[in-house]
């Protein structure tokens, strides 16, 4: 009888994971939120202002026609994430969410991600056996908005944690780490759909007490009579100026996305090539990372294909693999060799199978297995078969 694997493995998932369970990609968002935006409010706004103005400015700067139907989601948001964090538009620099066309796109974005996302017990098995064969001592790095990976946890029963740590004891110079808790660690570093922040709620009652006004600011989540179900993404003491005790889960997904137009703007970075510029408030996720893999027995990467403008994932993937690949290979921890990297990608050819692996080139594929048939039950079999 084989021994349980103890863990301490690092699992990296992109969009490619959740594609089988139907979750829409990044080409497949962009018309649906055009087609919602123009359900709601027809094509005289914000949104379709700066499409036109996207439009003009690369017809004017790189001599790229485009139409409404040929913009490609991430260029867009990448134009629209600049404009914002510079504050180019002045007062019309609405939210720390964003302008009003950003607004738009990740209301919708939420929108159709949650509606597409099957129930936590109508996944395919893929998942739920995924699920079962994680460690409560696996850290896993998402990189999508769904909450596939949690359903199906929450399925097989398997508890989980969506932060880095949870202390017993803040101060002293130092923060005690509680692990009494046994949990899959996630961390989400482009947000979640159900994630919300308070920060303007909190603003908005640190007004009213300044102007001598009773009662708090309307609000669609936080003075509603707790018609979602909100609750803190992280439990026990914390220090005072960590941004994760602003972020808010949501119970009632359904409900609150049942709205024609969703109330509130969930906490996701913008699809776009500017992530990076807004990742603080999750930045206590990345702390560390560039040290991670030495000591730890497998990494996997799944339906994640390291898009070339994507930089400082790539920067984070050669550090936690470079650590992973040199430091300790040949020394066994916890009485168990480490894994070879599993890359796991849909790739139907093999030029498209060679770019694949031209993009991981940092990977010594000596010490790595590749799989391009995509995620699935096979996909599973071989990410936790052990290859040494």
């Amino acid at each position: 009888m084989s021994k349980e694997h103890p863990g301490f493995r690092i699992f990296v998932l992109g969009a490619g994971f959740s594609v089988p369970a139907g979750l829409p990609t990044a080409t497949e968002l962009y018309p649906e939120v055009v087609r919602r935006v123009e359900r709601l409010h027809g094509k005289d706004n914000r949104f379709h202002w700066s499409i036109q103005d996207y439009i003009d400015y690369r017809k004017r700067s790189d001599g790229v026609e485009l139409t409404i139907d040929s913009i490609d989601l991430e260029g867009f948001m990448s134009y629209l994430d600049i404009e914002h964090f510079l504050g180019l538009e002045g007062s019309d620099t609405l939210s720390e969410h964003g302008n009003a066309a950003q607004l738009f796109v990740k209301r919708f974005i939420g929108q159709v991600i949650h509606e597409r996302t099957p129930s936590k017990d109508a996944l395919p098995q893929e998942y739920y056996e995924f699920a079962k064969k994680l460690s409560v001592n696996d850290i896993v790095i998402t990189l999508n908005y769904d909450v596939v990976l949690e359903r199906a946890l929450e399925h097989v029963g398997k508890p989980y944690r969506l932060f880095p740590n949870r202390y017993s004891k803040i101060g002293d110079g130092f923060n005690t780490v509680d692990d009494s808790r046994d949990e899959v660690t996630i961390l989400k570093l482009h947000g979640s759909l159900d994630w919300f922040s308070n920060k303007s709620y909190l603003h908005g009652l640190e007004a009213f007490k300044k102007q001598g006004v009773d009662g708090a600011p309307n609000d669609p989540i936080f003075n509603n009579n707790d018609k979602y179900g909100h609750y803190s993404l992280v439990d026990g003491p914390r220090n005072e100026d960590d941004p994760l005790l602003n972020i808010y889960r949501l119970k009632n997904m359904d409900r609150f996305y049942g709205n024609y137009d969703p109330p509130a703007v969930p906490m996701i970075l913008s699809p776009s090539h500017m992530k990076i510029v807004y990742a603080n408030p999750f930045m206590d996720f990345w702390w560390g990372w560039g040290r991670a893999g030495g000591m730890n027995l497998g990494v996997s990467i799944i339906g994640f294909s390291l898009p070339l403008h994507d930089d400082y994932l790539r920067i984070l993937l050669y550090r936690i693999i470079a650590n992973f690949q040199e430091v300790a290979w040949d020394q066994p921890l916890l009485d168990w060799n480490k894994n070879h990297v599993k890359l796991v990608d849909y790739r139907t050819d093999k030029k498209s199978k060679d770019e694949l692996i031209e993009r991981y080139r940092f990977i010594d594929y000596d010490k790595a297995d590749v799989y391009t048939d995509g995620f699935s039950m096979d996909a599973v079999e071989f990410i936790f078969s052990q290859s040494r």
